[in-house]
């Protein structure tokens, strides 16, 4: 079993930058420390000095050797990007694009994330990727988020390793190559540690039959306590659980993802106890409940699932009018099936549903984009 791979954006690359070395003298005497004492560094930026202004701005949004203050943060990561700071432009877009001590608003967030990716900053190339394939402050471009992506990989900035792979492994923006996506989720995974590819390592090993492959990136993504890695692991051994031992690691790992309250766990549940495998025993109930639980808490695969056994009458009392409502949030939260039943059921029509043109072209229109 397999997660829809999702793309991620490194929403916290504000770091302390190595400045300059300084003192209590007069500010246009001296250089400005950006590890130094913060009174310091804030008069450097009262002053003018571009550097401190970042850095203050960087020490107000961590907390770091000064009060934890966002709006603060804002205001100097503003001052230092509009007097062309590169990395103050970067992360002023996340800032805005996270609504960090300024109101949210996604257009100012991709312009400020497209000023600094226009002068080479290899993060802002990143996050313009994910702006373009997310449609943030900007229509959706898969092939252009995917050559953002590119352009920082390139650079050998991990996170872009792991979102080519993504891209790769989806089809969006670039043609469909398993071999390329597991090239980059491994260089994302082996070069920098980043917990997402490791999972997804293990997911795409899965989904392409190589279980011993998928087992030993599972793990390491399950040790180090990623619930989806847990519940995929689980996902992975139950079939193929033979010793008494390896079906206590299926279950322990199952329960050790369920702990999180995490709902692709529930997910896994449901699937575990509504179909054949070697630890956890058919249980309609029990599926049920975790399927709901995952739907409840959003996970667009369970409201699928649930959708279609009460548009079926499959375990529970056949409803079609709830079935619908759960096609539509499943569809609504990117679920594809979902979206494509929801054609069927509006274009036919049923005993409780009329047809309705309207929905139906909207969810054409949808599949479409």
């Amino acid at each position: 079993m397999i997660k829809s791979i999702n793309y991620y954006l490194n929403v916290i690359i504000l770091s302390l930058i190595v400045g300059c070395s300084g003192s209590n003298q007069t500010i246009r005497d001296t250089q400005c420390d950006p590890q130094g004492p913060f009174l310091y560094l804030e008069q450097c930026a009262i002053e003018g000095d571009i550097s401190s202004q970042y850095n203050l701005a960087v020490r107000y949004m961590d907390g770091l050797n000064a009060p934890k203050d966002l709006k603060q943060a804002f205001y100097w990561m503003e001052q230092a990007a509009k007097n062309g700071d590169i990395r103050a432009q970067s992360d002023l877009g996340l800032l805005y694009y996270n609504g960090w001590g300024i109101y949210k608003d996604y257009k100012k967030a991709f312009e400020w994330t497209q000023k600094a990716a226009e002068q080479g900053s290899v993060p802002a190339n990143n996050n313009m990727g994910f702006f373009y394939s997310h449609g943030v402050g900007v229509s959706v471009d898969w092939k252009k988020g995917a050559e953002y992506y590119q352009l920082a990989a390139n650079q050998g900035y991990i996170d872009a390793y792991q979102n080519l792979s993504t891209m790769y492994f989806s089809g969006k923006g670039v043609d469909i190559d398993i071999n390329k996506a597991l090239e980059f989720a491994k260089r994302a995974a082996e070069d920098g540690g980043n917990q997402m590819a490791i999972y997804n390592l293990g997911t795409i090993y899965s989904l392409i039959g190589k279980t011993e492959d998928a087992i030993f990136w599972l793990r390491k993504a399950a040790e180090l306590n990623m619930a989806v890695g847990q519940a995929e692991l689980a996902g992975v051994l139950a079939p193929i659980a033979k010793t008494e031992a390896e079906k206590q690691e299926a279950k322990q790992w199952l329960e050790k993802a369920l702990a999180q309250n995490d709902p692709y766990a529930y997910t896994v549940a449901g699937v575990l106890y509504s179909e054949k495998n070697n630890v956890f025993p058919i249980n309609e109930k029990k599926a049920y409940e975790y399927y709901k639980k995952a739907a409840e808490l959003g996970e667009e695969k369970s409201q699928t699932i649930l959708a279609s056994w009460y548009w079926e009458g499959r375990y529970v009392p056949k409803d079609e009018i709830t079935a619908v409502e759960w096609f539509e949030r499943a569809a609504n939260n990117g679920e594809i099936k979902a979206a494509k039943k929801l054609v069927e059921i509006y274009g036919q029509g049923s005993k409780n549903i009329p047809k309705n043109e309207v929905r139906k072209q909207y969810w054409q229109d949808k599949l479409s984009e």
